[in-house]
Parts: structure tokens; C-alpha cells; sequence
């Protein structure tokens, strides 16, 4: 709702599509949880935190003309059974197209970028290497785009 305030964002396998999540794998049992859009008010709950369905274009808000998202990067894994990679990977293509391609001259010019983790599921018993290579991304990211300095 505030995309002005911050410097970048990152979403780890985050439930993105409020109104379907129900419909794959184990999303059923979290209706209990997020409430189910199959249901008339719940539906009128839930579409207005959905991040797959609030990607709005901040310029034409009340933000400014040359407001824009964060640099944002989600990140998910392409065996998740958890949480599906639909969720991100959805919500990295609604981005990208509303903020970066849908109009000529688009103000955002901040990274908006996935990163899909290969042959790994919701993240418990992964590798020490997976582990290490993911953070040294996280942090990569976060450091260039925050224009952070490490020191010993």
C-alpha cells in the first residue's frame, strides 16, 4: 500500500493468490486460517490483501509521478508442495507486466526478479549449499539495492 517506503522487499515462498490458494495441494486446510473466496464475504476479505490482485501502478496513485515499487525479489522452489510456485511466479508476472511493460514510459525501474530454486521443496532438509547460495542472493540483492557497505 506504501511503495514509497521502502528500499527493496523480498517474499520467500509467500502466498500470493488469495482468492485460489485453496485449490492446490494442501491450500484447503488453511481456509481456516485466510477464510475461503467461494464464500461471498470471505471473498470481499480476502481480495483486498491478495497481493496477486492489489499490483497497482503507484505513479497513477497518490504517490507522485515517479514513485515506484521496491526492487523486489520472490523466491520459491519448483517442487514446493506447499506452497506452490504458482504463487510467485504469478505474482512476479503480474509485476512485471502492470509495472514494466503495460505502458510506454513506465517510471519503474527497480529489479522486479524471481529466483526459483531447482529440485527443492518448501525448504526444510535442504543442502548446506542451497542454504548458503540463497542467502549469499538474499543478501547480494539486498546490499546492492539498499547501496549497503559490508566491513570486516
Amino acid at each position: 500500500q506504501r511503495p514509497d517506503l521502502f528500499g527493496c522487499a523480498l517474499a520467500h515462498v509467500g502466498v500470493m493468490d488469495m482468492l485460489r490458494f485453496h485449490k492446490f495441494t494442501i491450500g484447503h486446510a488453511w481456509t481456516t486460517d485466510y477464510g475461503c473466496s467461494d464464500k461471498e464475504e470471505e471473498f470481499g476479505w480476502l481480495i483486498k490483501y491478495s497481493p496477486l490482485h492489489n499490483v497497482k501502478r503507484p505513479w497513477e496513485q497518490s504517490f507522485g509521478d515517479n514513485c515506484q515499487y521496491p526492487a523486489t525479489m520472490l523466491l520459491t522452489a519448483d517442487h514446493d508442495d506447499r506452497v506452490v510456485p504458482l504463487h510467485s511466479l504469478k505474482l512476479l508476472a503480474t509485476m512485471q507486466h502492470v509495472l514494466c511493460t503495460s505502458i510506454e514510459n513506465s517510471p519503474q525501474t527497480n529489479p522486479i526478479i524471481g529466483r526459483i530454486d531447482r529440485k527443492s521443496g518448501h525448504g526444510a532438509g535442504r543442502p548446506t549449499k542451497k542454504l548458503i547460495d540463497e542467502a549469499a542472493d538474499r543478501y547480494s540483492f539486498m546490499s546492492k539495492m539498499l547501496g549497503a557497505t559490508w566491513t570486516d
